[in-house]
């Protein structure tokens, strides 16, 4: 495109103009990007993490994450408060009776799990590549093998299977990705869990497990921030249940009530949710943060639209109820 700006009197003129203008020009692209939606989201599973532990545990990461977005320590897990229907549930956006995922060890005679899942539809409607980096061999029912989805296992039954790990491995998959390259990421840390189990949820070794995953938030963060792209991407960290004693799975407050965490480009600041939420809801807030709006699922998960500085367009529908 051609810009008239006056007749400059001399070269010297027109060079400093084309200077100008093409620094100009290579700003533009930066502010829309900082500034827009995002493009990409990563939603990390930290499995067993109950809210009260980030306040006895020392988690600079999260807590960061806290300021830069919004969240709630009362968002609650779905019932059984186990790990297989939970991470049913957050990618279906459906309940356990719905999405019929009701059991938690690893069974490859049932198959895979029936539902559309957000990273099939977000495939579906436009083209979107997946990553899930799992933990825990169990999780393989949830994660159905397509195309445009790269499923990684790494399992915790190995022992160098930890949280750093994982982190290096995600980063390595998006350099090394050459057929299509991740918009949505599932990140599991099985870890916590691990401690409370072995130990017993708020006990040292848990909450020093806890710390062990911040690290890891912050090292995946940074990875991120190499790959450039940190502004272009939400991060959405939650969990599939808590626990109590040795153990988890029933309706009380210690095993039912999780975090939710989201920041990133798009999301408010510091911001507390008001309104309940559920895990459930992970589902349709996903697809929301991404831009993907052109579908329709019969789902029971609803986007959590306060946490946006804008409202939702018009024409997305945000799953039926």
């Amino acid at each position: 495109m051609q810009v008239l700006v006056g007749r400059p009197r001399n070269a010297v003129a027109i060079l400093l103009l084309t200077v100008i203008l093409g620094a100009l020009s290579a700003m533009l692209p930066a502010v829309s990007a900082a500034e827009g939606q995002a493009d990409k989201i990563v939603v990390i599973m930290v499995d067993g993490l109950r809210p009260d532990a980030l306040k006895h545990a020392k988690v600079p990461a999260i807590e960061g994450l806290i300021k830069r977005g919004a969240s709630t320590m009362k968002a609650q897990t779905v019932t059984p408060s186990l790990t297989l229907p939970a991470f049913a549930s957050v990618l279906t956006g459906l309940t356990v009776e719905q999405h019929g995922v009701n059991w938690n060890e690893y069974d490859p005679a049932r198959g895979y799990l029936k539902a559309p899942t957000f990273f099939e539809i977000a495939s579906f409607a436009d083209g979107k590549w997946g990553g899930v980096y799992l933990n825990k061999e169990k999780l393989l029912h949830v994660a159905k093998p397509d195309r445009r989805l790269i499923i990684n296992l790494c399992s915790q039954n190995d022992p160098t299977c930890r949280s750093q790990r994982i982190v290096n491995e995600v980063v390595t998959g998006y350099k090394t990705a050459t057929e299509g390259k991740p918009s949505l990421f599932m990140v599991h840390f099985a870890d916590v869990d691990t401690a409370g189990h072995d130990k017993g949820w708020m006990s040292k070794p848990y909450l020093r497990a806890v710390e062990d995953i911040d690290r890891a938030i912050a090292s995946l963060i940074k990875g991120f921030q190499e790959l450039g792209l940190y502004d272009r991407t939400v991060f959405l960290i939650t969990a599939d249940h808590g626990g109590h004693d040795l153990t988890h799975g029933t309706n009380s407050p210690e095993d039912m009530t999780i975090p939710w965490i989201a920041a990133g480009p798009g999301i408010k600041r510091g911001y507390e949710i008001k309104r309940p939420v559920s895990l459930i809801d992970t589902a349709a807030t996903v697809l929301r943060a991404v831009g993907t709006t052109d579908y329709y699922v019969e789902w029971t998960s609803k986007s959590v639209d306060e946490i946006f500085e804008t409202g939702p367009a018009s024409s997305a529908p945000a799953g039926k109820p």
